[in-house]
Parts: C-alpha cells; structure tokens; sequence
C-alpha cells in the first residue's frame, strides 16, 4: 500500500494542476502594460483602474495557488515519512532525508532545492514580512523582480516587501513540475512517469 502513495500522490497534485489551476489562470484577464498618470478621458480611467484590478487579482491567485501546492506536497510528504520512518521537523532537513531514501537523480536536478523555494514563498504568502520573507529575497531575488506585466498594490499607504513578490505562472508551473517529477522519482512501481508536459 505505501509503495502506492507516490503515484496516487503524484496524480493528485497533477490533475490538480490541469483541472484546476491552469483552467482558472487562463480565464484571467491579464494585461501586458498598465498606464499610470493622468487620464484624458473618463473611459481611459476607467479602464486603467480595471486593468490594475485585473492585474491584482491575477497576482493573488497566482499566490493562493502556491499555498495551497505546498500545503498539499507537505501533507504528502509528512504522510510519506511516516511511513518510511522519517522523523524531521525542518522542512529542508526532512525533503533531502527524503530525496536520501528515494532518488539521487532528484537532487542531482535540484528539485529540492525548487520544493524549498515553495515552501518558502507560501510562508512570504501567509506571513507577510519577517524571517521567511529576508531569506526569500536573498536566496531568490528574482521573485521582486520587473515581472512581464505590472501590478500595483491596491491598498493605500506604504508597501510591505512581502507585498512585492511578484509570482509569475511560470514559476508556479516549476513548482508544479516540481512535484510531479519528486513524485516520479520516488515510485517504486513500474513504469513511474518521470517527467510532465507542462
């Protein structure tokens, strides 16, 4: 039964990432440049301040996305250690006592090290600024990066580091391929599926 868990897990976290995800990011508007200033029309004003909405709730879903991949694969994996004796409250400890168990092929791609980004940007996601967020942007800059497409925040007053991470759906993808590839990697069955198409 346990040696069951990666695929079933795997097909979770992909069907997931088919059925739900990519089908509500790709009914989002979302627009390659916003206009700032003044407008000379009403329309023009209008439409600038739908498009920085759209822009928002773009990025959010993007955000509350990576919470709920990573809060599914941590699930899954505090599930899978148990069963394989693997005690480890550190998350980066335990995912690399994990990979130790299944595949050196995981590490040798750094796919761990992509599990560890997630796990770190949910907690940016959930907490806002403190600790998780100082080792974020030191160990991946690039998510306060210009992203390919602008997003204001839409609260009034100063805003908070956190507040600018800028997730992009790529990103979310690596994670999601990510988890399908540990998964793969750790099957034991025959004929585990290595690698996905997205």
């Amino acid at each position: 039964m346990v040696d069951q868990f990666p695929r079933v897990f795997q097909a979770n976290a992909d069907r997931f990432y088919r059925r739900v995800v990519e089908v509500t990011l790709n009914q989002l508007p979302v627009h390659s440049a916003l206009t700032m200033g003044k407008a000379e029309t009403l329309t023009e004003f209008l439409n600038s301040c739908a498009a920085q909405v759209d822009n928002y709730i773009a990025n959010e879903a993007i955000k509350a996305f990576v919470l709920t991949f990573d809060g599914m694969f941590e699930r899954q994996l505090r599930r899978w250690s148990i069963e394989h004796h693997v005690r480890e409250e550190d998350w980066k400890k335990l995912i690399k006592k994990c990979i130790n168990i299944g595949s050196h092929r995981l590490a040798e791609n750094k796919i761990d090290d992509v599990l560890i980004e997630m796990h770190d940007v949910a907690n940016v996601v959930r907490h806002g600024d403190g600790p998780s967020c100082k080792k974020l942007r030191t160990h991946a800059p690039h998510l306060w990066g210009n992203p390919p497409f602008d997003c204001y925040d839409l609260v009034p007053g100063n805003v908070p580091v956190s507040d600018e991470i800028r997730i992009q759906s790529n990103d979310l993808r690596r994670y999601a391929r990510a988890i399908f590839r540990f998964w793969g990697h750790m099957d034991t069955l025959p004929d585990a599926a290595l690698d996905c198409s997205y």
